[in-house]
């Protein structure tokens, strides 16, 4: 099934063997009522965008305003590129949203320049924006390819989904069964779309294909086990009543791998300038016409716009005149375009995009460094910067996946080490994503073997060390040479230096030593021109409260006065770190839900944990413990699904015991026993910690 009308005859709009389906789709959705949102899965090639076109079209003629995206593989590390395909028809809409939600969609959608907008008031700023349109016109937005959508869009659009209902907006996305959506936690309602049965299989082959030989109509029939895309596209490969003999086509090949072969030979029939345009719509990924003309200026290879003609007649591509953008009819037809292509086109692609999006500096350095075979200092460079800018935008897997890209085109030295390290600090201080981080920093070493251990190198393999064997006396000595020997200067600014310094912190707590404290004081006055606010209170406050001036608390007042306008989890939740030990947990209650939120929408496993960590120590102090049981099995399964075992001993509830009480009839009313799992997991991490404590208080030491 290749565009809107693959299995259709008789009326329009209409799909043999869909009735159903799409009646109960449409009453899911509340199309043209108070709205909805739903999941569309199903196997490759079952008709889900056949589905999704013609309840566009049905909706279309009902008077509701129809949008679509789809996910993009190439585009999946671009933050808010999916966001950037619904909401671009609403350009000249956004100026009817009150500045603060205006300004972070200008910002996220590419229009303007500026800092990373805050994920929920970017969210709320599409849901207002939906809202206030819907509210002259039914909207229903549909997004094929769930998937492939980029992690920062997929949140954004998770949150809408999930406040859709009342609103006259309807959201319907699309995903292969089995694929793991990147809000899975919080997705819609699942619509499980199944084959065809017998009799509208059958139907739609003598529809569709009346001159297809009897035999060849069985072998498909059987080969196809009622797969609208296979009953429409192997026939090219089947005999017609004149054609071959139906013995040449294997009767065991695989369903997968005779759609990829039916695909290619479609696009190879092509004229190699169209096949050659349509590698570049492929590779570039958002469809944007006039990326794909200038980037075909630019390539100087005898193909131009014009040569989209032959594969829009063939049906293999569709150009969405609203909007400017050429969509594949298939995913499958992508792959196939990439699939037939050489490594030479592909990296002449690149490089003809790389020199069309300098305006971009995330997209350009991605081609380029696509583009490169050869070590380039140049462009890893590059690569190293944007994955700094995606990392500020809190996509941390993004940006350890640029960085190994950077470090593959840095030449053989302490650079490449460098750039391998910082990945490996990426995966292991926030990703969670344990034993890559591990495989990278045995890179690293491999990379400059007479290296001393650079500072990112140190904080990973000590957090790694950490979560390991847990030989905190190893980890401090690993962390702490590294930072007396390294040329940073004690540079205030460094960023590898202040990592390192937040490591320290995390492990100076587990190993619960005054000495061990002793050489983070000492780094701490030598900082020039002087030390970080938050090492500084991390200094007071974690590590020695019990003697804490004024000063401390202060220096807290200043950080938690900052919270509001902070989107950064790591400055977060090391902000509640600081201020766990004097009492203030309550002051960074709402920050650390931002980033409960944004780790449950695919932000970063450890810092994720570490708002969990935040929010069950408070609830645990003010009585609220169902909650705080039901956050502690959250954190507990994080913990299983990242391997970080050492980290899950902090959680202050023991997974399978919710409904307990705190003595005294706290907010959560009851009694509870002293001995009770809850109470001896926070009295153990208590039992860590240099002083005494007051009400209990025990550690969120995984910051």
């Amino acid at each position: 099934m290749t565009g809107s009308n693959s299995f259709k005859h008789g009326t329009p709009g209409h799909l043999i063997g869909r009735d159903s389906d799409l009646r109960q789709i449409r009453d899911l959705l509340g199309l043209g009522a108070g709205g909805g949102a739903l999941l569309l899965s199903g196997d490759a090639g079952v008709g889900k965008t056949a589905v999704l076109d013609a309840l566009a079209e049905a909706a279309h003629a009902q008077g509701t305003r129809v949008l679509r995206a789809a996910g993009v593989q190439c585009e999946a590390n671009y933050s808010y590129s999916g966001l950037n395909q619904v909401l671009y028809p609403f350009h000249d809409a956004l100026g009817e949203l009150k500045a603060p939600f205006r300004s972070a969609l200008h910002v996220a959608l590419g229009f303007e320049s500026g800092s990373p907008p805050e994920r929920l008031i970017l969210s709320n700023a599409v849901l207002l924006l939906l809202r206030t349109v819907a509210a002259r016109t039914p909207l229903l937005l549909i997004v094929d390819d769930l998937p492939w959508i980029d992690r920062a869009s997929a949140a954004v659009l998770g949150f809408v989904a999930r406040r859709t209902t009342g609103i006259r907006v309807s959201l319907l996305a699309a995903s292969r069964s089995g694929s793991r959506s990147l809000y899975h936690g919080g997705a819609p309602t699942e619509y499980r779309l199944q084959p065809l049965d017998k009799e509208s299989a059958a139907h739609l082959v003598s529809t569709r294909f009346p001159d297809l030989a009897a035999g060849a109509r069985r072998r498909l029939l059987a080969l196809a086990h009622g797969n609208p895309l296979a009953l429409l596209e192997l026939p090219s490969a089947l005999p017609m009543a004149r054609g071959p003999a139906l013995d040449e086509v294997p009767a065991v090949l695989p369903l997968s791998r005779c759609l990829e072969t039916v695909f290619g030979s479609r696009v190879t029939a092509l004229p190699q300038p169209s096949q050659r345009l349509l590698l570049v719509a492929a590779l570039e990924g958002t469809g944007d016409l006039g990326v794909l003309q200038a980037a075909s200026r630019q390539a100087n290879d005898g193909y131009g716009l014009d040569d989209l003609v032959p594969a829009e007649r063939d049906q293999l591509v569709h150009i969405d005149e609203e909007v400017r953008r050429l969509r594949f009819r298939h995913p499958l037809i992508r792959s196939a375009v990439v699939g037939n292509s050489t490594s030479s086109e592909r990296r002449a692609v690149h490089a003809a995009l790389a020199q069309v999006l300098v305006d971009q500096p995330e997209r350009r350095a991605r081609h380029l460094g696509e583009a490169t075979v050869e070590p380039d200092e140049s462009v890893a460079a590059l690569l190293e910067h944007a994955a700094r800018i995606t990392l500020r935008r809190g996509d941390a897997a993004g940006s350890m996946q640029t960085l190994i890209r950077s470090a593959d085109l840095t030449p053989p030295g302490p650079d490449r080490s460098r750039r391998l390290a910082e990945a490996a600090y990426v995966g292991a201080e926030s990703t969670g994503a344990l034993p890559s981080a591990q495989r990278l920093l045995d890179e690293a070493r491999h990379a400059a073997p007479d290296q001393k251990s650079c500072l990112h190198s140190a904080a990973a393999t000590a957090f790694l060390i950490l979560n390991g064997d847990g030989d905190i006396d190893t980890a401090h000595r690993l962390l702490v040479c590294a930072i007396e020997t390294g040329t940073h200067a004690y540079d205030a600014q460094d960023k590898a230096l202040v990592d390192a310094l937040g490591t320290l912190a995390l492990i100076c707590f587990f190993g619960a030593r005054h000495d061990l404290w002793q050489p983070y004081y000492q780094a701490l006055e030598r900082l020039k021109p002087e030390a970080p606010l938050i090492l500084s209170a991390l200094g007071k406050t974690f590590s020695d409260p019990a003697r804490a001036e004024a000063a401390a608390s202060e220096e807290l007042d200043e950080l938690v006065a900052e919270l509001a306008d902070v989107t950064d989890p790591v400055q977060i939740t090391r902000t509640g770190t600081a201020a766990l030990y004097l009492d203030r947990l309550g002051d960074v209650r709402e920050a650390a839900w931002r980033v409960v939120r944004m780790g449950r929408d695919g932000g970063p496993a450890r810092r994720y944990l570490s708002g969990l960590i935040d929010l069950c120590l408070d609830d645990y102090l003010t009585g609220m413990w169902d909650e705080a049981a039901q956050l502690a099995d959250e954190g507990v399964q994080l913990c299983e699904t990242h391997g970080l075992q050492r980290l899950r001993l902090v959680l202050p509830v023991h997974p399978g015991h919710r409904g307990c009480r705190p003595r005294g009839g706290g907010r959560g009313g009851g009694d509870s026993r002293t001995d009770h799992p809850l109470g001896r997991a926070q009295r153990s991490v208590l039992r860590r910690a240099p002083w005494p404590s007051r009400r209990g208080r025990g550690s969120s030491g995984t910051r």
